[in-house]
């Protein structure tokens, strides 16, 4: 603890010990407004998430879209995933500037998700879901580096802040399906409104100071000195290829099995809702435990979850398989960001987001929904998730044991030294 002479007179010194206790106290609440500034810019962002994210696949199978079609829509998005997300990345950590490239971004989603309304075939979505990537793909990425940067330095929690996301989505999930069975075309409309109500709350984000970086050639191999991130980043992109074909053909699963767009609003309630205590509980998990062993453990829930699809016959394990999206979806997304954050250097922290967003939502999803687009329409939705289930399974067997051998090796290393 730091202890400050105070010089002066009896009376001059209350008046400063005072006057710093002001100070604090000022800071404290301006911390606290600004956590819950975050908070409500994570429940808009994900309420539009809500809108129109778990009935895409559906309302592209409405429009009479296939399912090899429908998983290179699915799969469009994620392929300027990886070209749009360096460049908004770097043009952020060049400016110094990420909350003006946010409300860029935000803006630009929020215009180009309302060209949903009028494609009505493969190409109008085709072109209409590369322009919506361009912008709305960076929204995550970028909002997280500035959100964990700024509360690295002051006491509230992420998972506090974001949670907000996760309450947002799971309140807006229960009426979103009504309004998408109502007219399918509202969804877009309400989604962009909520994107323009965001842009409100990102002008009022505080502005994290940081670096601006020369115009250089950028150093990819800054982001992998530590073996770590590369480990991180290949089972980010292993767990996203079962898990977006997962969430790309629920909608279209849930429909094959008889149902409407009611189950498919209350499936995604329940796997939302139940990322609450996993947002209460990570940050104890991950002291007692690696971000590398609960990535893993992550991983085998989705296999998990996979397997209870391809068992289903009605919608029972199909509830069941999404009470378990809280571990592997949040707790994968909570490790892998927290963690890329801690270890990038400051002004590498957007571009270390959106290389981890790249591989998750770009490579991870491209394989992911292409493959499975194909699978399904060849041997069947049931038996996609059978594959993938399987194949995931294995690679997170093949990481476990690597994983147990390196650190048995590590444990025999320090014995001997």
């Amino acid at each position: 603890m730091n202890h400050y002479i105070i010089k002066g007179t009896r009376e001059q010194r209350i008046h400063r010990i005072e006057d710093m206790k002001l100070v604090q106290s000022t800071d404290s609440i301006n911390e606290k407004r600004t956590g819950i500034l975050f908070f409500s810019t994570y429940g808009l962002l994900f309420i539009c998430f809500a809108f129109f994210w778990p009935y895409l696949s559906a309302h592209f199978a409405n429009l009479g879209i296939d399912s090899g079609r429908i998983g290179i829509l699915a799969s469009i998005g994620s392929v300027v995933t990886i070209f749009i997300l360096p460049v908004w990345s770097r043009i952020s950590d060049r400016l110094g500037n990420r909350r003006a490239v946010l409300k860029v971004i935000t803006i630009g989603s929020s215009l180009s998700i309302l060209l949903f309304i009028v494609s009505d075939s493969f190409w109008p979505l085709f072109f209409t879901a590369i322009l919506f990537t361009s912008f709305h793909a960076s929204l995550i990425p970028l909002l997280d580096a500035v959100v964990i940067t700024y509360l690295s330095k002051t006491k509230i929690k992420f998972s506090a802040v974001r949670l907000g996301g996760t309450l947002g989505f799971a309140l807006m999930i229960l009426f979103s399906g009504h309004i998408y069975a109502y007219n399918n075309n509202l969804i877009f409309v309400l989604s962009a409104i909520f994107f323009f109500l965001m842009f409100f709350c990102i002008r009022k984000i505080p502005q994290v100071k940081i670096e601006k970086i020369e115009k250089r050639k950028l150093d990819f191999h800054r982001l992998f000195y530590n073996k770590r991130i590369i480990f991180i980043l290949f089972i980010a992109f292993a767990v996203q290829v079962a898990h977006g074909f997962f969430f790309a053909f629920l909608g279209v699963f849930i429909q094959e099995l008889g149902y409407t767009s009611r189950e498919i609003g209350i499936a995604n309630f329940v796997s939302v809702i139940f990322e609450v205590p996993v947002l209460l509980l990570i940050d104890r998990v991950l002291r007692r435990f690696s971000v590398i062993t609960v990535t893993i453990f992550c991983g085998f829930v989705v296999v998990l979850r996979m397997f209870l699809l391809f068992a289903t016959v009605g919608m029972g394990l199909v509830y069941l398989s999404m009470l378990f999206n809280g571990i592997s979806f949040i707790g994968m997304y909570y490790c892998c960001a927290t963690f890329i954050n801690k270890e990038m250097p400051e002004d590498l922290k957007s571009t270390g987001q959106s290389m981890l967003a790249i591989c998750q939502m770009g490579l991870g999803n491209i394989v992911g929904n292409t493959l499975g687009g194909f699978i399904s329409q060849y041997a069947g939705t049931r038996f996609a998730y059978l594959y993938f289930g399987t194949g995931l399974g294995i690679v997170c067997l093949i990481c476990m044991t690597v994983f147990t051998v390196l650190y048995i090796q590590r444990r025999l290393a320090q014995r001997h030294s």
